[in-house]
């Protein structure tokens, strides 16, 4: 993986952020439209995406793999839970940031960018190991998240429905039950889901772009607390996660798609669910901003490791 190519790609995503971001502060578009987009992505352009990426799977990589790759998201998953422990500590942050910074450490921005990122650097096949390292994320985030967030508040139901019920999860298990029982779908429904999946790229960058806009950019540029937390979430978890990973793995992409999609910056979901859950919005809105523009040089500092 030449670093040249990922800062190029990682440079085009970048200027699609960019136009959402002026876009939303011109007022071109109004507030509402950041709600319709993230609707639109999350219900159908991601799952169509994932349910494309296997007519390329079978190229990339066998059934054997595929449960590899699960079974290693699920061991990547358990290491996030285990530094999310200590990172407080290391950290030395105040109790009413400690559950946003356990939650950052477990979870990363793996759909909105990840699939991006992923299909810009692998291509379309390996977004379908992309959407299998999706499915611990989307049963964790809604539970063990939910439970972070909350951290010194009133834990509020869990609601499986919300779990199982996720597009994207839904999508990823049919995408794994068409791969291993050889299901083709119809030409046209390929096609289809081929097309709607290709809007996710740049409309998931403009949306985060766009989401940006009402951010206190100074805040958060200030904060140099972000800037050490999101060189040891974005650089030192995946190179430690590599070290571990490649006695394990010897298929180069599955390794590059694990360690990428662990290297990417603070989720979206962050955002929201401090909203919802009244937990620390102002950090993890700061984190997200951050974190994202300085992706830009850290997931091309990554790619070195698979020169």
């Amino acid at each position: 993986m030449d670093p040249r190519v990922v800062l190029h790609q990682m440079l085009v995503l970048m200027l699609i952020l960019v136009v959402g971001y002026i876009v939303a502060k011109t007022g071109v578009l109004e507030k509402h439209a950041n709600l319709n987009f993230a609707t639109l992505i999350n219900y159908v352009t991601v799952p169509a995406l994932i349910i494309s990426s296997t007519s390329g799977a079978a190229k990339v990589g066998s059934k054997f793999d595929s449960i590899f790759v699960l079974i290693m998201a699920v061991f990547s998953y358990v290491l996030f839970i285990g530094l999310a422990l200590i990172t407080p500590k290391i950290f030395k942050v105040q109790p009413d940031e400690e559950g946003i910074i356990q939650f950052l450490t477990v979870f990363a921005n793996n759909g909105f960018m990840g699939f991006p990122v992923v299909q810009a650097i692998f291509g379309t096949g390996a977004l379908f190991y992309a959407s299998i390292y999706n499915i611990p994320n989307n049963l964790l985030l809604y539970s063990i998240g939910i439970y972070m967030i909350t951290k010194g508040k009133r834990l509020n139901t869990i609601s499986w429905r919300v779990i199982l019920t996720n597009p994207a999860t839904i999508a990823s298990v049919l995408a794994l039950f068409f791969f291993f029982f050889d299901i083709q779908l119809p030409s046209i429904l390929t096609q289809a889901t081929e097309s709607l999946g290709n809007i996710t790229s740049p409309l998931a960058m403009f949306l985060i772009g766009s989401s940006m806009a009402d951010i206190d950019l100074l805040a958060a540029i200030r904060n140099v607390k972000l800037y050490l937390f999101a060189v040891f979430r974005m650089l030192l978890i995946p190179i430690l996660l590599w070290f571990v990973l490649r006695n394990f793995i010897s298929n180069e992409m599955i390794l590059g798609v694990l360690i990428v999609i662990a290297a990417m910056p603070g989720p979206t979901m962050a955002v929201t669910l401090s909203t919802q859950y009244s937990g620390n919005t102002k950090l993890a809105t700061g984190y997200v901003f951050l974190s994202t523009v300085i992706s830009v040089l850290t997931i091309p500092l990554i790619s070195i490791l698979f020169r």
